[in-house]
Parts: C-alpha cells; sequence; structure tokens
C-alpha cells in the first residue's frame, strides 16, 4: 500500500508519548526497524498496519489514522488478539474441525475482497475522454445551471384543521389573489400559516431547488415572469400558493466546465456495471443444493424443547384473535 508509510509516519508524531509511557528508550531501541510496537512475546508490524489498513475504505483511512487515541486502540487490540491467538496456537486449537472451518471461511473473505480489488484494478476502460463529449453533446439539457428563482407563498396549513377546510381557505386566498395580485403580501400575513413568515414575510429564496418539497420546487420552477401566480399546490405541510419574485435565467455549462466530474462518473458507472454484471454471472452459475440440509439449517441452532421464534409467534398471535373474538361474541 503505498500511502500507508507516510500516514504512519504522521500519526506516530502524535503517539509518542503514548509510547514513551508504555515502552521503555532502551526496549524500544531492541525492536526491529519496522515493529511497531511488541507485548508477550508478539510483534506488531507496519505491514500488519498496512494490512489492517485494507479493512478501512480507503477514502476514511487518513481521518481514521489522524487520531492518536484511535491508533493507539488500534496496536493495543491488535496485539491483544496476536498474544490470544498464540495461545490458541499452543493450546492446538487450530487443529480443531470446527476452527479449521472458520479460519477457512475468514481466509475465504480476505480473498474474496482481494479478488474483488484486483478486478476492478484490472478492468480494460474505454477512453472517458471520447465518451463523455459523445455524452455531453447529446445530452446538454443535463448540463444547465438553473437560474435562482425566488417566491412568495401562502401556507394553509392541514395540521390544525381538516384537509376539505384547508382546501377551501386556499382557493378563497388564490381567489384573491388573482383578483388583487397587488395585494398579495398582505394576503400571506393575514392567511398564512407558515411560523417562518414572520421573519421572511412569506419569501423562499432559491426556490426550485432541493432545498424545498418536490411539489413545491416544481411549482417554483414552472413560475417565469415576475408576478405570476402558481396553481394551488399540496405538500406534506398543507396547501400553497406561489408568486414569483424574481428569476435568473438558466446557464449552459460548458464541456470543459462538466469535464472533469463527467469523465469521473462515466468512469465510476463503468467499473460499478463491470463489477455488478462479474458477480451477478458468478451467482447466476448453476448452483446445486441439498434440500434436506437446506430445511435442516432452521432449526440447526434451536435449544432443545424450544419452539423457533416466528412459529411461537404465530401460535401467540392465534391464541390473541381467539381470546379477542370470545369477548366480542355475546353472552346467551
Amino acid at each position: 500500500m503505498k500511502s500507508a508509510r507516510p500516514l504512519w509516519n504522521l500519526a506516530a508524531a502524535s503517539v509518542l508519548a503514548w509510547a514513551a509511557t508504555t515502552i521503555s528508550a532502551q526496549e524500544s531501541s531492541r525492536l526491529p526497524p519496522d515493529v511497531v510496537a511488541s507485548q508477550g512475546g508478539v510483534e506488531i508490524s507496519l505491514q500488519d498496519v498496512d494490512a489492517y489498513a485494507h479493512k478501512i475504505p480507503e477514502s476514511d483511512r487518513p481521518g481514521f489514522f489522524d487520531s492518536p487515541k484511535r491508533i493507539e486502540s488500534m496496536i493495543t487490540s491488535m496485539l491483544l488478539a496476536r498474544q490470544l491467538a498464540q495461545e490458541a496456537r499452543i493450546a492446538g486449537l487450530e487443529t480443531e474441525q470446527d476452527i479449521k472451518v472458520q479460519i477457512q471461511q475468514a481466509t475465504d473473505d480476505v480473498l474474496a475482497r482481494a479478488a474483488m480489488v484486483h478486478y476492478r484494478k484490472t478492468l480494460k476502460l474505454p477512453d472517458f475522454g471520447a465518451l463523455a463529449q459523445e455524452y455531453y453533446s447529446s445530452h446538454k439539457d443535463q448540463f444547465v445551471a438553473r437560474g435562482v428563482v425566488n417566491v412568495k407563498h401562502v401556507l394553509v396549513s392541514t395540521k390544525d384543521r381538516s384537509d376539505d377546510e384547508a382546501k377551501a381557505r386556499i382557493d378563497e386566498v388564490a381567489a384573491a389573489a388573482h383578483a388583487h395580485p397587488e395585494q398579495f403580501d398582505a394576503l400571506v400575513e393575514k392567511y398564512s400559516d407558515d411560523p417562518s413568515k414572520q421573519d421572511n414575510h412569506g419569501l423562499i429564496e432559491d426556490a426550485a431547488s432541493d432545498k424545498t418539497v418536490l411539489p413545491f420546487s416544481h411549482a417554483a420552477a414552472a413560475l417565469k415572469k415576475p408576478g405570476e401566480l402558481s396553481p394551488v399546490v399540496k405538500t406534506d405541510y398543507g396547501y400553497h400558493v406561489l408568486k414569483l419574485v424574481s428569476r435568473t435565467p438558466d446557464k449552459q455549462r460548458g464541456y470543459a466546465e462538466v469535464s472533469k466530474e463527467l469523465i469521473e462518473k462515466l468512469r465510476r458507472d463503468y467499473i460499478e456495471t463491470q463489477v455488478t454484471d462479474h458477480t451477478s454471472a458468478l451467482r447466476g452459475k448453476p448452483l446445486e443444493a441439498n434440500p434436506d440440509l437446506v430445511a435442516s439449517i432452521r432449526t440447526r441452532f434451536l435449544p432443545e424443547g424450544t419452539k423457533l421464534p416466528s412459529e411461537a409467534a404465530a401460535e401467540a398471535n392465534a391464541a390473541k384473535l381467539k381470546k379477542a373474538s370470545a369477548s366480542d361474541t355475546p353472552s346467551k
């Protein structure tokens, strides 16, 4: 792993105080050059740290190793695990059949992860630069910086009134707004249930973005000219009428501006598609199973004399329904 050593060097400076309290200067000087720490006759090397780091997503490693506490915990945990493993070998536990199978499964897990990393690294990749240019040319509408849409709105909430009551009230507001659009601010102050109106007087900035809920943002985006009113819009908050305050024009983003992110997206999507296809092909290979053994797994770990949780729950539910039915039966 290319970045492990410099990363460790940076982190080492932060954990010197801890190391100094746990290992004497004389002892540390006897450690081989690549050994990070030793305890109880076992050692942890930088190579061990590199292997441990592979369990952490590459993008998360700098943040993980930036914490002296995490480094200390990692080292002490690795030393403890290695000492316990040494005790297991001395006791001959690695020759027990169930332990051998667990070791094989752990090996398979490591190799499976390594196989996926290898598959990704050795994929034959196309020229994403040419593909990006082609994609941009045929999908220019996807690379438009939308203008900023500012609106004012009246909200009639359904929190403390029925849906029918709220709808009737917002219809009154909409009719008044269309009749006297210049009085929209007064309608906000009189009818809007939006608690933020005390500060913003109904103004919602950048209303067509993902800052607002979808029906609201769609209604805001449909407004073209300042002063234009929206139809009645329903959201989880209630009913709204919107009035366009201002709108800046949309701007087409040039290829030079989007090429880097587009190439990266095409590359990422291509790799993930190939990985999905590869694993699907493996899953799709002919499979043969022993039905009796598969069925036996369901009860294999059930304590003797107990029922399966699903069966116990079904019986309890049936008894509950029977009891409820009996209580509903009129007495003679």
